[in-house]
């Protein structure tokens, strides 16, 4: 898979530079205006702010999540072609103690309570809630929430800071340890974020069962994150950065990119099919109301747009080897990210009719802005490359 000539040139490390302190200030401000209109906004309606912070929350937190799975799987897999990518995936899993702040708001009771309405004393004394009590209980739901943030956070920032690492010296005996521990990591992502997925997203109605929940919460962590790793690369391109990656790099994130945008349509329909097929109710509720009214045309959206129009873009391969037909679908895939949540979210606040909100717009220009200030700051203290990194040659002089 790959060539090796007599001679490469090993590019000096790239950092960001002045014309980054500009844009950081630009979301420093979005971010007072963003915390201002949330705070109003949380005054004057607490029950619309509870999903609006959600749904900007859960769009990031997947992207993260999704970071943290790709970093992992190149360390399982010893993979050389994505070297030069890996480090904006790291960056980004930095963003987890950010995320944490983001998310205490939603455990305060007014919040919590419109979210997850198990927890709300008005469900107390359910007789289906009293059956599930075990799993279901606030104790237990604060101890996994902690769990989830605990290991991504110190298993995140363990990655990062391995990887910044070997820049110094390039020490191969840190990538090995990262390969060793990265199996196990895959494991634990797995289950944490089946969990998670269990408890924050399709905890929104706790009456609801489905079996495949767990890998569609996977399928769209992963396909978000790549989305935003392409047009990462692509906006520090533009500013003059990682001008090394050719359009063999960009074909690979293309194939891996049609790939889960395909994986992503098989595990929806999978799950719509199974639960269609066996037709119990409590599999049932879900689909009953997210296409009741009008959110039954966001559905008939979703299947084009998500997963039809992105899978004909990208079967031909002069697409997937162009960084600028690529930037566009990632955007686009991310805008059919922040659609489907939206479509998974708000039937909970108000079910028959889409009533977009003002909210919605302030809760996801808060949290990016905060998001978009902190992985500035994270990508400015390193190269923007693994400079050192042992497979860095294979990866400069790859070819598909």
């Amino acid at each position: 898979m790959s060539a090796h000539p007599h001679t490469v040139k090993i590019p000096p490390p790239e950092h960001l530079g002045p014309g980054s302190l500009p844009l950081s200030a630009i979301f420093a401000v979005l971010s007072i205006i963003g915390v201002v209109l949330s705070v109003v906004g949380a005054a004057t309606d607490h029950v619309q702010f509870a999903y609006s912070w959600f749904f900007a929350f859960y769009f990031f937190f997947t992207i993260a999540l999704g970071s943290f799975f790709w970093v992992t799987l190149h360390y399982a897999c010893d993979s050389d072609w994505s070297v030069l990518a890996r480090r904006t995936w790291e960056n980004i899993i930095g963003l987890f103690p950010v995320l944490l702040l983001i998310f205490i708001p939603l455990l305060w009771p007014d919040f919590r309570d419109v979210l997850w309405k198990w927890m709300s004393p008005a469900h107390a004394n359910d007789p289906e809630l009293i059956k599930r009590s075990f799993y279901l209980n606030p104790a237990y739901f604060y101890f996994r929430v902690f769990s989830y943030f605990f290991y991504f956070i110190l298993a995140g920032l363990y990655y990062r800071r391995e990887s910044v690492l070997q820049d110094r010296d390039g020490n191969p005996v840190l990538t090995r340890r990262m390969h060793d521990h990265s199996y196990l990591a895959l494991v634990i992502f797995g289950l944490l974020e089946t969990f998670l997925g269990f408890d924050w997203f399709m905890g929104l109605d706790w009456r609801w069962a489905s079996s495949l929940f767990g890998i569609y919460n996977y399928a769209i962590c992963a396909q978000a994150s790549l989305a935003a790793a392409i047009v990462i690369i692509a906006i520090l391109r533009a500013g003059g950065h990682l001008l090394m990656m050719n359009h063999e790099h960009f074909y690979l994130m293309g194939k891996l990119l049609f790939g889960f945008t395909i994986f992503w349509a098989y595990i929806a329909f999978g799950q719509y099919l199974l639960i269609w097929y066996a037709n119990i109710p409590e599999e049932t509720i879900f689909y009953n109301n997210h296409n009741r009214g009008d959110w039954v045309y966001l559905t008939y959206f979703l299947a084009v747009g998500k997963y039809m129009f992105p899978a004909i873009y990208l079967l031909a391969q002069d697409t997937k080897k162009s960084l600028r037909a690529l930037t566009f679908i990632a955007a686009w895939l991310l805008f059919m990210h922040g659609f489907e949540l939206y479509w998974f979210i708000m039937p909970y606040a108000h079910m028959k009719t889409v009533l977009p909100s003002w909210q919605d717009f302030a809760a996801f220009l808060t949290v990016g802005s905060i998001l978009g200030f902190a992985y500035i700051r994270i990508a400015a203290r390193a190269s923007l490359f693994p400079t050192r990194d042992p497979r860095l040659v294979e990866c400069l002089t790859i070819t598909n």
